[in-house]
């Protein structure tokens, strides 16, 4: 009984080392400064390709959050920090070639080809384009 435990406990183990390795590790992006009057603004975010779920953040604070639809590379965001409108325009080549199969490789070709395989987010301030926010693997 003792040995079918330990077994059991063993089998649990390896199964979720096993399914840690085989998660997609999550994308960055690199941190930019923007300075607003009368504040700095840093930009930020990380994409869980898993979890197919974006998350930009303003000096670390989650202000824009949610997934991309299904065979949809672009997402468009808006939010408020501290009474500043913020909004991002996102695209995301690597939803679309993240498809396993034939889409994939098609939707990977096209992209290619029309140099939009990057995955990043526009960043606007009051409707003004500041920054651009890439986002690379770990």
């Amino acid at each position: 009984m003792i040995n079918l435990k330990k077994s059991t406990l063993a089998v649990l183990v390896a199964a979720t080392l096993v399914s840690a390795c085989a998660s997609t590790p999550p994308q960055i992006a690199n941190k930019k400064t923007y300075n607003a009057p009368g504040q700095e603004l840093v930009f930020g975010g990380i994409f869980y390709p898993d979890k197919n779920q974006l998350t930009i953040t303003v000096n670390d604070d989650s202000i824009m959050k949610g997934s991309f639809p299904p065979f949809t590379p672009t997402r468009n965001f808006q939010s408020k920090y501290k009474n500043i409108s913020i909004s991002a325009h996102c695209y995301f080549g690597s939803v679309l070639s993240s498809n396993k199969g034939v889409f994939g490789i098609v939707a990977e070709a096209v992209q290619a080809n029309k140099g939009v395989s990057a995955d990043k987010c526009d960043i606007s301030v009051d409707s003004k384009k500041v920054e651009t926010l890439y986002f690379y693997s770990l």
